[in-house]
C-alpha cells in the first residue's frame, strides 16, 4: 500500500489532509463525510458525501465560516461519523479547523497547544496570522 498523504487528527475518526487525498481517505478509512474548506466551489461531482464549507484565505472576518466548519466537523463526530476535512493543500484552512476541532473536543486547552498537537500530527500545517486571530476571537478563553 502506498504511503498516506493524510493523517488522523483523532484516531480512526477524524482525518485531515489536502484535496487530492479526499477520495483515498474515503476509500481507505471509510469516511462518511468530507468537508471541503476551499473557498472556490468544486465543479466536479464527488463520488462521496462532500459538503462544501468554504473559508476564504487572506481575508479578515472569517470567524463565521471557520466556526461553521468546526461545528460541522464536531457534529458529524458526535453523530458517530468518520470525518475527513481538507482545503487545497491541507495547510492553512485545514490547520485552522484542526485547531478548533481539538479545542472543541477538549484535546487541547489553548490555541498554542492545539496548534502544536495539530502540527505534530501533520507537520505541513501552517496557520496564517489572520486565521489565528479569528481563532482567538472564537476561543477567547483558549
Amino acid at each position: 500500500m502506498s504511503e498516506k498523504n493524510y493523517q488522523a487528527l483523532v484516531k480512526d475518526r477524524i482525518f485531515i489532509g489536502g484535496a487530492d487525498d479526499a477520495k483515498p481517505a474515503v476509500e481507505n478509512e471509510k469516511a462518511d463525510v468530507v468537508f471541503d474548506l476551499r473557498a472556490e466551489a468544486p465543479k466536479e461531482p464527488a463520488e462521496y458525501n462532500r459538503i462544501h464549507s468554504p473559508i476564504v484565505e487572506d481575508k479578515e472576518g472569517q470567524e463565521e465560516s471557520i466556526k461553521n466548519a468546526i461545528d460541522s466537523v464536531l457534529i458529524a463526530y458526535e453523530e458517530g461519523k468518520k470525518v475527513y476535512f481538507h482545503c487545497g493543500g491541507g495547510s492553512n484552512r485545514t490547520g485552522t479547523v484542526a485547531i478548533g476541532t481539538l479545542l472543541g473536543l477538549g484535546e487541547a486547552s489553548s490555541i498554542e497547544e492545539a496548534e502544536e498537537k495539530a502540527q505534530s500530527i501533520r507537520p505541513k500545517i501552517k496557520v496564517k496570522p489572520e486565521m489565528k486571530e479569528a481563532l482567538k476571537r472564537l476561543y477567547p478563553e483558549a
